[in-house]
């Protein structure tokens, strides 16, 4: 990943760069893990993209939500459910006005994710 490119594209769509914001991005920036989803058995995935990450949609509702600074990083499920980076390091998903905590860290969420054992509380 261009990490550059993609720092440009977050500031361009109105978003902030933290540092944290860049490392993630180039450690797993342009990833897509897929597995089979745990309730249908059909494929399902998430996604590590600027492109999906900065598509417009309400990030102030989500923070507010959640009580502390999130970045959107991509996608996940076939809900396309929105993939935020939260300032305290954990992975959150958000759709529809809910917000949804996977785990602290990347590598914890997606291992939860494929688990299917991962906290279902929404915020």
């Amino acid at each position: 990943m261009d990490v550059e490119a993609a720092r440009l594209a977050y500031l361009e769509a109105g978003l902030d760069v933290t540092d944290a914001l860049v490392a993630f991005l180039g450690t797993y920036g342009e990833t897509t893990v897929f597995w089979p989803s745990h309730v249908t058995g059909d494929e399902t995935s998430l996604t590590i993209s600027v492109e999906e990450a900065t598509a417009a949609f309400n990030l102030r509702y989500y923070e507010k939500r959640l009580g502390m600074s999130a970045l959107p990083v991509g996608i996940a499920l076939s809900t396309e459910e929105t993939v935020l980076l939260a300032e305290n390091g954990d992975i959150v998903l958000g759709v529809e006005g809910l917000v949804q905590r996977v785990a602290n860290g990347f590598e914890e969420s997606v291992r939860a994710l494929i688990s299917g054992d991962w906290d279902m509380t929404f915020f």
